[in-house]
């Protein structure tokens, strides 16, 4: 079987294999102990139904010579939508907009019972976590604190747990032939609909997505720019903007739980700017 290395995340192997001349993805877990995860990724995106968007068929799946689970995919050609923004035409930007929200808004219909106390849980995690950051000169301490306290004080009773993906940034996004897929699911700490959400506007708004490019050339910005507001747009359309103050409530506390990971300096200047703009967003009584 002939193979080549991909991109991976969370330590996981990813390879494009072929085999009787059909070519399909292999993702292997990086270590045992990251097998029952790797399960469960595996598990979402077999049961994935929707009306909007696809994800890769779940072809096959076993466990290594050395113990790691794997799962086999199907492979799609084609670019993540983070890559596709930078030459998207704008008149399209719409219509994948629609289909994101259609599809999660889907999701959220059939969401089931609150379970507030997780939030509670994770955010009292972190506070013990930034404790442990506090000589680390380049981490805002006082922004830290001022961003704790606002998501402690939210009730998060708008949080309503369903299916979602896990990570929908823009880069587990594969446009092939004008299609959206779905790739790289995760198991969440908590899984809602609304958390997706702020997974897209931590590409669109905070620019997760491109932190590493050297330059984020002005007409992706003003694609993401386009991106964003058609989402907020659509969002306040739905709920007359209930959702789109939650949803910063959740992009606040995305980023919060990326900070204890991050080891070099730029990145946890990049999170500084970003945890300060969507504060002052919400600080301010939303957009």
């Amino acid at each position: 079987m002939w193979t080549k290395a991909l991109s991976g995340h969370s330590g996981c192997q990813v390879l494009l294999c072929e085999s009787d001349a059909r070519l399909f993805v292999r993702k292997i877990s990086g270590s045992s102990d990251y097998n029952a995860r790797l399960q469960v990724q595996a598990e979402k995106q077999a049961r994935f139904e929707s009306r909007f968007v696809s994800v890769p068929k779940v072809l096959d799946s076993g466990i290594t010579n050395d113990g790691c689970y794997y799962f086999d995919m199907e492979y799609i050609r084609g670019v993540t939508l983070a890559e596709y923004m930078r030459r998207i035409e704008i008149g399209k930007i719409r219509g994948f907009v629609s289909r994101l929200i259609g599809h999660i808004v889907d999701v959220g219909n059939k969401s089931g019972y609150i379970k507030a106390d997780v939030f509670s849980d994770k955010i009292n995690a972190l506070r013990q976590s930034f404790a442990a950051l506090e000589a680390d000169a380049s981490v805002d301490m006082q922004l830290i604190n001022r961003a704790l306290a606002a998501l402690e004080a939210h009730s998060w009773q708008s949080f309503t747990q369903s299916s979602c993906h896990g990570d929908l940034t823009l880069e587990n996004i594969i446009v092939h032939d004008s299609e959206l897929y779905f790739i790289d699911f995760l198991d969440s700490f908590y899984d809602c609909w609304i958390l997706d959400i702020s997974t897209l506007l931590q590409d669109a708004y905070a620019l997760w997505a491109y932190r590493n490019w050297d330059i984020v050339d002005m007409n992706t910005q003003i694609r993401l720019a386009v991106f964003r507001d058609i989402l907020m747009d659509e969002l306040t359309a739905i709920d007359a903007g209930v959702w789109v103050n939650e949803v910063f409530y959740a992009l606040l506390l995305k980023l919060l739980r990326i900070y204890p990971y991050t080891k070099d300096e730029k990145t946890i200047r990049f999170l500084n700017d970003k945890t300060a703009l969507v504060l002052l967003i919400l600080e301010q009584g939303g957009l």
